[in-house]
């Protein structure tokens, strides 16, 4: 079989086995070679079936197997096929999947895997079809550093979809405490410090040290000007300005006990239902809860660019290519396609949809919504969570008990910092 030159040989081997093993069906299929077309339409020489595997936020939505039946029917050479596992499971079981050599032949990927999976030759550099491919000048400049690792300018990953973190607040809470909407650090602090009144059970923030809270105080720390990784690569997470600003973090709980009961280990639904209750007065999310957001507060919901002096965090669901597909040249026409307009609107609008990477789609006029706007316009400067090994491990797994012990005084914040400096490059 002919490849580019592109596609080496890589093995697995040391990718870790997990007791989880996945079903499904193997990337053995075939090809007859040749390139895919640099535009990423179906209508290069590749051929052959197309495993790719995913998750979905909403099980009950089919636009990914509609995309799939779409991108079948404009061709007869190739044909994809999907298989869909929970979010919870994924991880795990493409790992272990990979190490039994019967993983996809490409998949949905999340920025902080890359690290774990790169070390060990299993994703694809891209670089030269991406260089190749027509669509490349159309996806924000910005968002290739999402599919690439620390200290390597190798493009792993083809951006696809986006989310980025901002700030909820209640306009009618501010306008009690004679406060503007925050733009500063100081100014959340501050009106933590207004906002707060047990005896009322109203509060400023939710902390979140439960189940997603990591992204919420990835963004805080990446806004008030910490660094996860220098630009050489190098772990600086647990340097003096990321330890001062962390503190700040931990104050609105252990100092000025402006989050509410029980927010240390607080996941997604008792913030969200803290916030449009009436319990707190500002919430760190993104649009993903936009459109609740709005039914339950109305013209009461104000929508901000995450508070501080530096970038929010922004978070990348992409694509890869793996590299133990026997048929790399199909499997980059199916994600190469999906990162095309009329593609990408159609997932970012669906329920499974986040932002569109692409600059056309940005011009869609669901996209000239405000609040979007303001995401969007954090998209072109945010950071995403650093591609290492441990990265993985750190935002599933330790942070939350982590920061836990430092919101109960039992490690300070250089310990708490130094904790996941270590685990982040183990």
């Amino acid at each position: 079989m002919h490849r580019r030159t592109l596609f080496k040989a890589a093995g697995l081997a040391g990718v870790a086995s997990v007791p989880i093993v996945a079903a499904g069906c193997s990337s053995g299929s075939s090809s007859t070679g040749g390139s895919p077309t640099a535009a990423g339409s179906p209508d290069g020489t590749a051929s052959g079936e197309v495993s790719y595997w995913l998750w979905q936020d909403d099980a009950t939505d089919t636009t990914w197997q509609n995309l799939a039946d779409e991108f079948n029917e404009s061709q007869d050479r190739i044909n994809v096929t999907l298989q869909v596992t929970p979010l919870a499971q994924y991880q795990d079981q493409l790992v272990s999947a990979l190490s039994s050599g019967i993983g996809p032949d490409a998949c949905r990927f999340k920025d902080w895997w890359l690290g774990q999976l790169v070390a060990q030759n299993a994703i694809e550099p891209l670089d030269e079809l991406v260089n190749a491919w027509a669509g490349r000048e159309d996806v924000v400049e910005g968002l290739w550093a999402t599919g690439q690792v620390p200290g390597d300018d190798t493009i792993y990953m083809l951006p696809h979809q986006f989310v980025t973190i901002y700030m909820y607040y209640r306009k009618s809470y501010f306008e009690q405490i004679g406060m503007d909407a925050p733009t500063s650090h100081e100014d959340v602090l501050e009106a933590c410090r207004r906002l707060t009144d047990a005896g009322q059970n109203r509060y400023g923030l939710d902390v979140r040290g439960g189940a997603g809270g990591q992204d919420q105080w990835a963004a805080w720390m990446f806004s008030g000007g910490a660094r996860m990784v220098d630009d050489a690569g190098e772990i600086v997470i647990n340097d003096q300005r990321a330890v001062s600003v962390n503190q700040d973090y931990l104050d609105i709980e252990s100092s000025l006990h402006a989050a509410p009961p029980g927010s240390i280990t607080a996941a997604f639904a008792q913030v969200t239902a803290n916030f449009q209750g009436g319990q707190t007065g500002m919430l760190i999310h993104h649009p993903g809860s936009l459109a609740g957001m709005r039914e339950a507060l109305g013209d009461d919901l104000g929508v901000i660019r995450m508070p501080g002096d530096g970038p929010t965090l922004g978070t990348m669901s992409g694509n890869v290519v793996l590299s133990s597909s026997q048929n790399k040249e199909a499997a980059w026409e199916w994600i190469s396609w999906l990162s095309t307009r009329e593609p990408m609107l159609t997932m970012s609008k669906s329920p499974q949809g986040q932002l569109p990477v692409l600059q056309s789609s940005r011009e869609d006029p669901h996209y000239q919504d405000e609040a979007l706007q303001v995401a969007l316009t954090a998209q072109e400067t945010a950071v995403s969570w650093p591609a290492l090994p441990g990265t993985g491990t750190v935002a599933n797994a330790t942070w939350s008990p982590t920061i836990q012990s430092a919101f109960l005084g039992e490690i300070t914040s250089q310990e708490m910092l130094d904790r996941l400096a270590a685990d982040m490059g183990s």
